[in-house]
């Protein structure tokens, strides 16, 4: 299944699983200008505007093509700059300009700065060195694994951040027992665990509840630490540029890793005890299972050049991020954390790297930069830009107030489980680009407020943890053969109900707090 939910990139071939069939994609793509075709029509009786049902037209189209990905995500993207001009509800200038709102280029130079960081090799070196810290305790390398999985994908995307820690951890697994596959452990695949990679996994994995849990820490911390960050997921990106346009609220990216680092540290936590509670380890000690990860540091050597100059290029940025609001913006009230993102892409382009490899990045390199993604956040604020125009947000909150219960928490509790089971069949960028606009009307409507609410909606399109078909990182560790889709949906089913309840206690006691 071809997944951009978090950076753009296709899930590779050999761990993906055919989630969506030939038949559902077919029939989205024919669906998708039906509907389109009937709401304009007017077959369907509404009582709304003209310009109110043109934008339900083309929202229609664009919902049923990203939901059956009947063509590439991205190529969707490009629909509302064609129809919302064409039927009338706003002119070209202004669906143009959505495709470039400010987080368009927060994300850009996020993403510029992780290319560099992964050409460096730093995330390969941090990954390495922490786990191979930790000691051989199972528990306390699970652990390590979430953890380091976590950090990563606060700026690096997940999809990265499991290719990468994945080989690492089937390492580790094959020296459980030294299991045989095709004659040869997984080890001596090669001398170096992190070039593993899931083409080369077999199916004849290790099956044990230590493999498990590794490979689901894995792929769990990945999904979770995207939160803690405004770039480390495209949903927060969308919920900054929405929220800006339609509330007219400010997100730093220092206010909110207040707000999402300690939702993200209990998350993680009780992710880790629900893993060993669930998965009870047959072992308390990998001394020899964990013996290449401490070659494998033996042999990395002292950082390089290129290290070192992405390292710093990355302390700049990340501490002017965490420091702007206190300590540049009372001097240069014009920076913000798009411009502090764009400092950092360029620079990658100007700093030398070492035995003339030319600069830290090279235009090549963005070949690999997921396009897509920035084309699906324009869509979103396209369409938000739209609902907003056109009055269909509020009547879309009126209609769902109907039907509401009354009790603000209550309502948030709701919102949350069902974005979090929704999905799991579908991409969250595309889920938070739709519902979005909607939760900006809808939270004044049902009282718990409409930044509160876009605030639910946005962290629980990250928390999908049932099926490997919900994000890419789930697919890498499915295909890894180390766990079975009983078992992940065995965890995932209470890690989503345990991310609805600790999404509606930050938002009711700790969002107040950090946005007054």
């Amino acid at each position: 299944m071809t997944r951009i939910d978090e950076d753009g990139t296709e899930t590779p071939p050999s761990t993906r699983r055919d989630g969506i069939p030939g038949r559902r994609r077919r029939l989205g793509l024919f669906a998708g200008p039906l509907a389109f075709l009937v709401v304009v029509a007017g077959i369907v009786p509404t009582t709304l505007s003209s310009p109110a049902v043109a934008t339900l037209a083309v929202t229609a189209w664009v919902a049923i093509w990203w939901l059956s990905e009947a063509v590439p995500v991205a190529v969707t993207s490009l629909l509302p700059v064609l129809l919302l001009p064409l039927v009338g509800v706003e002119p070209a200038g202004t669906v143009t300009a959505a495709y470039a709102e400010p987080v368009v280029f927060l994300f850009l130079g996020g993403f510029l700065l992780a290319l560099a960081i992964e050409r460096s090799g730093l995330h390969r070196r941090l990954a390495f060195v922490v786990l191979s810290r930790l000691g051989t305790a199972t528990r306390r390398l699970v652990l390590g694994f979430m953890l380091v999985a976590a950090f990563l994908s606060m700026w690096v995307s997940n999809t990265a951040t499991a290719m990468l820690l994945v080989p690492v951890g089937l390492a580790v697994v094959a020296n459980l027992g030294g299991t045989e596959t095709d004659g040869h452990t997984e080890r001596e695949r090669g001398d170096d665990p992190a070039v593993v990679t899931p083409a080369a996994v077999t199916t004849e994995r290790p099956n044990s509840n230590v493999a498990t849990a590794l490979m689901l820490a894995i792929a769990y911390g990945a999904s979770i630490g995207g939160v803690a960050t405004p770039i480390g997921t495209p949903p927060n990106a969308i919920l900054v540029g929405v929220a800006a346009t339609a509330l007219g609220v400010e997100i730093g990216f220092g206010q909110w890793v207040a707000f999402a680092l300690p939702l993200v540290a209990v998350f993680l936590l009780a992710t880790w005890w629900l893993l060993l509670r669930l998965l009870p380890p047959e072992t308390d000690d990998l001394a020899d299972a964990t013996a290449s990860l401490r070659e494998t540091v033996g042999d990395l050597g002292p950082l390089d050049r290129s290290e070192r100059a992405v390292l710093t290029v990355f302390a700049l940025v990340a501490g002017g991020w965490l420091t702007r609001p206190f300590l540049l913006a009372p001097f240069v009230p014009a920076v913000s954390d798009v411009t502090i993102a764009l400092v950092g892409g360029v620079l990658v382009f100007l700093v030398p790297a070492p035995r003339g490899r030319g600069r830290l990045l090279s235009w090549e390199d963005t070949a690999r930069l997921p396009w897509g993604v920035l084309l699906l956040f324009g869509a979103g604020f396209a369409l938000a830009g739209a609902f907003r125009t056109s009055g269909l947000d509020a009547w879309a909150a009126t209609r769902m107030a109907q039907v509401a219960p009354e009790n603000p928490v209550l309502a948030v509790l709701i919102v949350a489980t069902v974005v979090v089971f929704l999905t799991e069949v579908t991409s969250n960028t595309a889920t938070a680009s739709l519902l979005l606009p909607i939760a900006a009307s809808l939270g004044e409507t049902l009282g718990t407020g409409s930044f509160a609410l876009m605030v639910v909606v946005a962290a629980t399109t990250s928390f999908a943890f049932m099926l490997p078909v919900a994000t890419p990182p789930n697919a890498i560790v499915f295909g890894s053969g180390s766990v079975t889709l009983p078992q992940m949906a065995r965890v995932g089913v209470w890690l989503n109900l345990l991310g609805v309840v600790l999404v509606t206690l930050a938002v009711t006691l700790w969002l107040p707090l950090v946005f007054p």
